[in-house]
Order: structure tokens, then sequence, then C-alpha cells
């Protein structure tokens, strides 16, 4: 309801010829006719006068008038009549800004009552002098053709649209390149012939950077037929790939080279140290952390040969001022870079950097480790060394971090773990989680024969666990963190069961009498998981003679 009232006062006001001569407070009035609409307010009442304000003479009046009778053109069939009058005059206006309004306002109609006059305008439009009505006219022809199909290829604007590929503004041929996109949807976009790709690379320079990267995105559709013909194009190319300025360009250029050289290996590898040489200098001076964030990605993501950026390892280096995110992309390339050549230098970095990290970087940091050197086992020492002095450092989440992401991991050599099992043994007090404490009984239970302790960590864990089955028995929970909190539990119990069934086969004597106490705890439990569990490892125990289970 206050909306029609703003809307029946904002009307009035419109329609009030003293208030015609203020501006600014008609620029006022009808900017927030556009917010009432844009908040599902009626304003049809409003719109003979709005379609009148087109004929305004200030421009920011006219683009707004022309945007809500654009929105309210399918319904008001009657009103896109009125306004295509005007919007024809303004077509043919000095002011090439009237011009270039007028053809967007007149495109956005949508109409078919409107297509004739489009048709003209768009016409006219292309063959302007002003570049920017001709980079509206370009547009308003792939409007047109959802309209009109028929007319846009009968009448020969596509053709013109070719035409005006030469064009001297760059905008404008950017345009037609989308239009001609568009309008060529169904035959799979525009066909890039190997005059006009080259013609494309060779004007490449002479277009804004913003356009030579779209141009760029366009002949990734071009495949020369021959290796002359590649050439060429790659000779055109190389400008833009060694010497250009702009890191964005760079890559869309390294990216049209990929494509060309995809059948010459030799030539694509080449073409990689090249486009890296440039990335490199323009990576140097580049203070946009985003952009130098999406170049790391872009690196990751593509899989960038290594052996071409692995000398240049210390140029992803974390700075003191560099967000977390950055920081995360640099870590998680110089993982991929890691050799035996730089893996100190690279895990002293990182060894620096956790102290800045927060514990989820910190975790993610030394899963990409794992996963790099999984497939390098000459540098599976140095990780091992590395996460030794991680666990060392003694900051508040770092140990329950790497011991998470420790569990699930198989060392191509077993004896590492022997180095290993004594820091997690001096630090593993530091683990408060459930999940935590589930990865650490993982891990005793795959290499309990490493952990001298072992008897001692898992009898302070069952009385752990005994101590939260009686609180959990005195408080009444909320249902829902009740649940969590069940759920921990077996897992625990889960966990203790595998782990003290292992160290029974090496140190009976030890964890007999508590391994007993826990069999009977799991065998009486509510959940089925757990006792299955204590059940079968009861009947796996039984079966060694040499074990007795009390």
């Amino acid at each position: 309801m206050a909306d029609c009232q703003d809307l029946s006062t904002l009307w009035q006001k419109l329609n009030d010829v003293e208030h015609l001569k203020d501006v600014r407070f008609l620029r006022m009035c009808i900017y927030e006719v556009l917010t009432l609409l844009n908040n599902g307010c009626d304003v049809t009442p409003a719109l003979p006068t709005v379609v009148k304000l087109l004929a305004y003479s200030d421009t920011f009046v006219k683009r707004v008038a022309g945007e809500i009778i654009g929105i309210l053109a399918e319904q008001n069939q009657e009103m896109v009549l009125l306004a295509t009058n005007t919007l024809v005059q303004d077509c043919k206006d000095v002011n090439p800004v009237i011009r270039s309004l007028g053809l967007k306002v007149l495109g956005s109609l949508q109409s078919p009552l409107a297509t004739e006059m489009l048709h003209t305008a768009v016409i006219q439009g292309l063959e302007d002098t002003s570049p920017n009505v001709r980079r509206c006219s370009a547009l308003a022809s792939a409007r047109l053709h959802h309209i009109a199909p028929s007319i846009v290829m009968e009448g020969g604007i596509w053709d013109s649209l070719y035409g005006h590929l030469s064009d001297q503004d760059s905008a404008t041929v950017a345009s037609c390149l989308c239009s001609l996109e568009e309008i060529f949807v169904g035959e799979k976009g525009i066909i890039v012939s190997n005059k006009l790709g080259l013609y494309l690379i060779n004007n490449l320079l002479t277009f804004t950077p913003c356009v030579q990267r779209f141009v760029l995105q366009f002949l990734l559709k071009h495949s020369p037929k021959t290796k002359s013909q590649v050439f060429e194009h790659l000779n055109s190319l190389d400008e833009s790939l060694s010497k250009n300025s702009s890191m964005a360009t760079t890559l869309c250029a390294m990216e049209v080279f990929c494509h060309l050289t995809s059948n010459i290996p030799k030539v694509k590898q080449k073409a990689y140290a090249t486009g890296w040489n440039s990335i490199k200098m323009n990576l140097a001076r580049e203070r946009n952390e985003e952009m130098v964030a999406a170049v790391i990605d872009y690196l990751v993501r593509t899989n960038f040969p290594v052996n071409i950026i692995d000398q240049d390892f210390n140029k992803f280096f974390c700075r003191d001022d560099d967000a977390q995110f950055l920081m995360r992309q640099k870590i998680k390339i110089l993982c991929k870079l890691i050799t035996t050549d730089n893996a100190e230098n690279i895990l002293d970095e990182f060894l620096s950097s956790a102290r800045r990290l927060d514990i989820d970087a910190v975790k993610d940091m030394v899963w990409n480790l794992i996963d790099a050197v999984s497939t390098r086992s000459e540098v599976e020492i140095s990780c091992v060394h590395f996460l030794k002095r991680l666990i060392q450092l003694g900051i508040v989440g770092v140990t329950e971090c790497v011991i998470q992401v420790l569990a699930p991991v198989s060392f191509s050599d077993d004896n590492y773990w022997a180095l290993l099992a004594p820091c997690i043994q001096d630090n593993y007090q530091e683990i408060k989680s459930a999940v935590g404490k589930v990865a650490l009984l993982d891990i005793i239970s795959f290499h309990s024969q490493n952990f001298s302790s072992a008897p001692e960590i898992l009898e302070q864990m069952m009385n752990e666990l005994e101590d939260e089955v009686a609180d959990s028995l005195e408080q009444q929970l909320v249902h829902q963190s009740e649940n969590l909190s069940l759920h921990q539990n077996h897992q625990m119990k889960l966990g203790l069961l595998g782990a003290m069934v292992r160290v029974c086969l090496h140190q009976p004597a030890k964890i007999q009498m508590m391994l007993a106490k826990l069999m009977e705890m799991c065998i009486r439990d509510q959940n089925r998981n757990v006792r299955d569990r204590a059940l079968f490892l009861y009947g796996f125990l039984e079966s060694k003679s040499h074990i007795k289970v009390s």
C-alpha cells in the first residue's frame, strides 16, 4: 500500500510543469520509480509519463526511463508504439550519446512492433561515424535476431557485422564478434577462418588489453589446417606472449599458443618457457593479491610443466604482509615444485609460514605436501623431518592437524614411522578433539610396533573415555549435542578396540587387563557397530592360543 502511495506522489510530481525544470529533482523522481519497479510495485499507471520523459534532454533521465519501458514493454504494447517514435528520433540526433542511448533502448524493447524501426536503426548505426554508436548497433543486432532472425540473416546485417571486424575501434570489433557468436549459436558460433584468424592476430596489438583478451578467447576456436599456417600464427602472436605488460593477456596468449601447438610438443614446450618468462616478469611487479592468487591457481589447475618453473620456486615464497588466501595458493604451488634440490629451502619456508597461518591453512599445507611427495619417494625423508619439526613447534592445534592428515598415509619405507613415533609420543597430549584422538588411535593401530609408550597412551584415553561416559549419564544434554557426543563416543570406542588389539599382539602383558575391560564395555554397548566389532575382535583374539583375554 505504501508503494502505491509513493508512486501516486511521484506521478503527480513528474506531471508538474514546474518540477520538469529542475533536472536534479527529476532525476531523483524517475530513479525512485525504477526502484519501486525493482521492488515489485506495479508502476503501470506512471508509464505514459515515463514515455514522455524519453524526449527529455537529460541523458540520465532518458536512460532510466528507457530501462523502465524495456522492463514493462511486453505487457504494454501500446506504450511501445509511443516510445518507438521518440527513440527513432533519438537515433537520428546530432549527439552520438543520444543516438547510442536510443539504440540501446530500442533494442531492449524486444517487441515485434519495434522490429522494422530497430532494423533501420541498426543498419544506419553500423555506418555511424561515432564508435560508441557502432558498438551499440552491433549489440542491438543480436537483440534483433532474437525477435526476427530472418531479418538479420536475409537483410545482410550479419554480413555487415563481419565487415566491421576490421573496424578501427577495438570495442566495436569485440561487439561484432559477440553478436556474431550469438547469431550463429545454432551453428556452434562464429567460424574463425584462417584469413580471419590471421587478421585478428596481426591486429591484436592495436586493440585495448581488454579486447585483446576477448579476441584471444575467440582464437581458441581456430584450428589451422597446415603447419605453415600454424607457424605463421605463432610468429605473429609471439610479441603478445613474450612482451605483453598485461598478465591476463599473457595467459590468454599462452592458451592460444598451447591450442595451436597441441600436436607439436617441442614447440609447445618452448611456448611454455616463453610464457613463464613473461609471467615471471609481470609477477614481480604485480601488487594486486587477487591477481597473483589467480595466476598461481591457473598454474596449478592447468598442470603447467613443473620442470620449467621449479628453478624459480623462490618467486612463490610468502611475504610478511601476504593475506591468508594468497599464502595458501603459494604453498599449494610450492608443494608441486618440491624436488630433492629445493626441498630443504621450501620446507624451511613452510615452517616459517606455519607460524602465520591459521589452523585450516596448516592442515591444507600438510595435506598438499603429503599428496605431492606420495609420487616422489626421493623427498619423503625430507618431508618426515619437516613433520617432526612442525609438531615440535608447539603451536596450538598444529599437532592435531598433522596427526589427522597422517592417519591414512602410507610411506614407501615403514622405517619413516620409527622417526615420527617418538615425536608424536612426546606431543600427543596437545590433541584435544575426538577427531584428533581417533586419528592418533588409527596411527597406533597400524604402527604399534614403533610406539613404545602405546600402552600408557591407550590407558590415558581409556580413562578419559570412562570419564566422558560417566558424565554423559549424569547430565541431561540437548538432543542434538547428545547425538554428536554419542557419535564421537562410538568412534573412540572403535578406535580404542583396534589399537588395543594391535598393541596386545606385541605387548600382551601391558594391555590384557585394559583390553578385557574395554571388551566388556563394548560388548554391552547399545550401538550395533561397536558390539559387532568387539565380538569379532574377541573371537579373533580367542583364536590366538598364546593370548588369553579374561
